[in-house]
């Protein structure tokens, strides 16, 4: 009876009408025209106008949706599946989880195994397990667990948390195993890191007599780009050629895209490029990303941009593709170009997409750029549960000059989501703005944690060291890498400790450090070295190290210029006219110069050094820097040139370091900005001993606070003080 009566409500014409509702209004009119007909007191009808509403995928459609279900008397298991599934695809995942208990208080409404699909698909996406392995309790409860669409959806919930232990036993437990339970489990134990434990189970599958499909394949490359095993792709490859023949975008896009980025991962371009080619002419959005995206690791952008742009309808991954080239490969500006392109376009980015341009900001120093895109993480609730994405986030604060904002977001998050990625990435932004102690505390609350540090851990630590002149701290720490932590120092962590003696001015104890590493010193080692002989004017010292390094790197000018410095320093003026001259007949340039600055509305600027003149603000740059050179007279300062290795007179030298490129960021930003703006300035080089003179009684002058990164690190310079305290 009841059978035949949703049959007739069926065909009712409003019912009807649900199939072609275009927007929120006709929604509306559709479910007010149900009231008015008596549609509405019969479950069926009141189910699919219910259903409209919660799936229509927008906030105010599914508050209305909230409604109805509140006004149900008894809603069926249909309904709430359905509202769980609507809470899930607009990442309301807490939400959704929570109500599976208010389901469970009706009787009636007893869950299946489309509602434990639904709310282990929300629970792999918070921040902890807990609510997973609670409500995996109520599958057991109800007999569920020999249910195989519910083994997979805890099965892939416990992978997606990275709990491969728990996935195994209840795959192994499960009565019976089909060919989504083996892809599910193969995928997590590529994504786990552990491709011979992913292939492995392809063999017990196959042995099994099941046959694998392109998921499987899909999950098998996965695994193989983990091991860098070109033999070993070539051997998958052969297999997807074996089970389907030739496989082309047409019958599975994702497939073509993973055998390609096998190849990619696996550093053979020209295999990838291959079966690029081998495809129809129209490529899919996947084959198309990954190819972008191969291009962009090899570090060939241009190629990468060719493909890119020869693509009429770009989608979501494919712009993310895109960006993440030019920020991986250091073209931050135009990564950030391409997001605004992007936003143009009206395509949504996703969570990947905010984590590469969060990365071009960190890079390029854009404050303002990088918190519009944290707001925007916030606006649509992509921000807090994707620790990745909370890393990003962090780290672009941090680079960006704002520590307290990164060590404020970082407290925030909980212990059970902090990561080794997270942890480091507040260590080295600790590091870069000379916290050596507050980096130490990090450490010790990662330890607390008891979440395992690896090699950048240590290199950010000793870099804090380093920075902060804390030798025994630095000293116990590399010691501890190997005795208890079990890992191999590697030449970077000497590096640090070779850069920790010498900052101190223990240059003895840095060079029989250097003597006695289990391995020859490459060139940073040496550049370090010579970089501290400069600061405490050891001539003798100095010699040894550019001797190193102009055999390592003969036509690098930043080696001439150090020792050319260091003898300068000292007035050896003849001998530093020889390495002058060495360069001039090399034909060796010393390494040019360039600044950004950010502006408030998000712009950035760059100034090469002594050029302004193509700039459109080029004569008031010039009023400014006339008043800055005003302003310096009048505080005492004279300019010292020993940096300059050109052979010219003093007063020229003079012309010189006035027009170093960080001067004309700050007149340019002195004249872009109001009154107590902190000024952001970002620096290729390392800021010469003129300039941090400079910007440090200008600070005091004009009563701002003048924040520089350079290749070394962060200096806040205030009240004619700089926060490294004169050590870099």
């Amino acid at each position: 009876m009841f059978f035949g009566r949703a049959i007739l409500q069926d065909g009712h014409p409003l019912l009807m009408l649900i199939e072609s509702c275009k927007t929120l209004r006709q929604a509306y009119q559709i479910h007010a025209q149900t009231v008015v007909n008596g549609l509405h007191i019969h479950l069926y009808s009141l189910s699919k106008i219910f259903s409209l509403f919660a799936l229509f995928g927008c906030s105010e459609s599914l508050d209305h949706s909230r409604l109805i279900l509140s006004r149900t008397d008894v809603p069926n298991v249909f309904m709430w599946n359905t509202m769980i599934r609507a809470h899930s695809r607009q990442e309301l995942h807490g939400k959704a989880v929570l109500l599976y208990p208010s389901m469970i208080a009706q009787a009636r409404a007893l869950p299946n195994h489309f509602t434990f699909t639904f709310v282990f698909s929300s629970c792999a996406r918070l921040p902890t397990p807990v609510p997973g392995f609670q409500i995996y309790g109520h599958v057991i409860k109800r007999g569920l667990e020999s249910d195989t669409i519910v083994m997979n959806a805890f099965i892939h919930f416990c992978c997606g948390f990275g709990d491969l232990h728990s996935a195994q036993k209840v795959f192994e437990e499960s009565p019976v195993r089909d060919l989504v339970s083996f892809n599910t489990m193969i995928s997590g134990l590529a994504q786990g890191r552990k491709p011979h434990a992913a292939l492995s189970l392809f063999t017990v599958m196959t042995r099994s007599g099941l046959m694998p499909d392109h998921f499987t394949f899909v999950a098998l490359s996965s695994a193989c780009s983990g091991l860098n095993n070109y033999r070993l792709a070539k051997q998958i490859h052969n297999l997807v050629y074996m089970y389907f023949g030739f496989v082309d975008c047409g019958r599975s896009a994702h497939l073509v895209g993973s055998v390609m980025d096998m190849y990619l991962k696996c550093g053979e371009m020209e295999m990838a490029e291959k079966v690029f080619n081998t495809l129809e002419n129209v490529k899919s959005a996947a084959a198309l990303s990954c190819m972008v995206s191969g291009y962009a690791r090899a570090g060939k952008v241009e190629l990468a941009r060719q493909i890119f742009d020869q693509v009429d309808e770009k989608d979501t991954v494919l712009w993310t593709a895109i960006i993440s080239g030019y920020s991986q490969a250091g073209q931050y500006t135009e990564a950030l170009s391409l997001y605004k392109e992007m936003e143009a376009s009206g395509i949504k980015p996703d969570k990947i997409t905010m984590v590469a341009v969060l990365s071009a900001c960190a890079g390029l120093g854009a404050l303002t750029f990088g918190q519009r895109v944290y707001n925007q993480c916030l606006k649509k609730r992509l921000y807090g549960q994707d620790v990745i994405l909370i890393t990003a986030i962090v780290d672009m604060y941090a680079k960006c000059g704002k520590i307290h904002a990164a060590l404020e977001i970082f407290h925030g998050v909980p212990n059970y989501q902090r990561t080794t990625h997270l942890f480091n990435a507040v260590i080295s932004g600790l590091a870069q703005h000379g916290h050596g102690k507050i980096a130490v505390l990090v450490f010790e609350e990662m330890e607390a944690a008891k979440v395992s540090p690896d090699e950048i851990t240590f290199t950010g630590l000793l870099y804090a060291c380093s920075h902060s002149g804390l030798v025994e701290e630095g000293r116990s720490l590399f010691k501890s890498i190997s005795q208890m932590h079990g890992i191999n120092p590697q030449m970077k962590h000497y590096c640090c400790m070779v850069d920790l003696f010498g900052r101190k001015g223990n240059l003895d104890e840095a060079y029989k450090f250097i003597q006695a590493m289990p391995f020859e010193a490459n060139s940073v080692i040496w550049r370090s070295f010579l970089s501290s002989c400069k600061l405490y004017g050891d001539v003798e010292m100095g010699r040894i190290a550019s001797t190193k390094l102009l055999e390592m790197e003969p036509d690098h000018g930043a080696r001439y210029v150090l020792l050319s410095n260091i003898l300068a320093s000292t007035k050896q003026w003849e001998e530093a006219g020889k390495v002058r001259k060495v360069m001039e007949e090399r034909g060796i340039q010393k390494p040019s110069g360039w600044s950004y600055i950010e502006l408030l509305d998000g712009t950035i600027h760059q100034f090469p050094a002594s050029n302004y003149k193509l700039h459109p603000q080029k004569e008031e740059i010039a009023s400014k820097l006339g008043e800055v050179n005003g302003r310096l007279r009048a505080a005492g300062y004279a300019p010292s040139t020993v940096d300059v290795v050109f052979d010219v007179d003093e007063e020229e030298k003079e012309m010189i370091v006035s027009y170093h490129s960080e001067r004309l960021a700050l007149a340019f930003g002195l004249l872009n900005s109001g009154p107590g703006e902190v000024l952001r300035i970002m620096k290729n080089l390392r800021i010469c001993s003129d300039c941090h003179l400079v910007f440090k009684l200008l600070s005091r002058a004009y009563k701002r606070e003048i924040i520089v990164r350079d290749t070394t690190r962060f200096h806040h310079f205030k009240n004619g003080l700089c926060s490294c305290k004169d050590f870099w």
